[in-house]
């Protein structure tokens, strides 16, 4: 089944492509960053690693306000146009200071898009209210449960005073016949989809992947994984804390990857367990630094 929250995707991405037309920035490729703020989850769902402790067992772990405020100093520096995204591998409202987190972020990048995925657990009016006062811009709501979530959802954001434009309910409550509204994936091979006709990372050998060209994900302490898909943090190219962003973002550990992955090789873990697409986002990113890389001064 098609995720319909790909059109919302593509139209971001397009949007980013307007503010950066005509740059040769390499920087400029970067269009997401993801940051994992907690390692607590309240779920376990069936096509997520967290479904079995022992492959991913859930831990009391949180990112420090020092460390957002450091990515979002970094990225103001570098004149960073994309968006911030409050998601990674954990519910964000766990993280006792994710409205700080925010706030932060936003008087940092007042003119960026700064989002959250949430599974709508710990949403109040009074939360709602805080979290869109502190900046937020989108909050994405996905939906485990049943049909009826919707209307409880939208009932709520309608008394915080949140405009439709603003938030989106995902339907994921449809089950596995309809790929639980989702592009489903096996999380770098991290998890079993169980399901016949899931994709196997055979059918990708030889297939580029653009996410290490588009989206950078930084982990709750600060170091950085090759891919929003790494749930198994195999591979780690920098960390925050001690490191510019931008220098981890155009770093020789990520145009190595880069260079494996643009033409198709999949062969080192985790890649050679995954079963992600990897190119329906970042056409622009991955031609931008192509680009860069062959010429003779990068």
């Amino acid at each position: 089944m098609a995720d319909p929250f790909l059109a919302h995707r593509k139209q971001q991405e397009a949007q980013h492509l307007a503010k950066t037309s005509g740059s040769a920035d390499p920087f400029s490729s970067l269009i997401t960053v993801e940051l994992n703020i907690t390692e607590l989850c309240n779920r376990k769902c069936v096509f997520c690693p967290r479904v079995d402790p022992e492959v991913y067992p859930n831990r009391n772990l949180h990112m420090e306000q020092s460390t957002v405020a450091k990515v979002a100093a970094d990225l103001a520096a570098a004149g960073y146009q994309g968006r911030v995204s409050f998601s990674g591998f954990g519910e964000p409202f766990l993280n006792k200071k994710f409205s700080q987190f925010v706030r932060v972020c936003r008087k940092a990048l007042p003119l960026n898009t700064i989002e959250t995925n949430t599974n709508g657990d710990f949403l109040k009016v009074e939360t709602i209210k805080e979290i869109f006062g502190a900046g937020l811009s989108f909050l994405y709501v996905n939906l485990y449960d049943n049909k009826e979530q919707r209307g409880r959802f939208d009932e709520l954001m309608a008394q915080a005073g949140v405009d439709q434009s603003r938030y989106r309910l995902r339907d994921h409550w449809v089950g596995a016949t309809q790929d639980f509204g989702l592009n489903l994936n096996n999380r770098s091979g991290m998890v079993d989809l169980h399901m016949e006709d899931s994709r196997s990372p055979a059918d990708l050998v030889g297939a580029p992947c653009y996410y290490p060209f588009y989206k950078m994900l930084i982990d709750w302490d600060g170091n950085v994984l090759f891919c929003s898909n790494d749930w198994g943090r195999k591979i780690v190219v920098g960390n925050v804390l001690s490191q510019n962003v931008k220098d981890i973002w155009l770093s020789p550990e990520m145009r190595r990857v880069r260079q494996r992955l643009g033409s198709g090789d999949r062969s080192v873990a985790p890649c050679d367990g995954c079963n992600v697409v990897g190119t329906l986002h970042g056409k622009s990113s991955f031609e931008l630094l192509t680009s860069f890389y062959a010429t003779p001064a990068s």
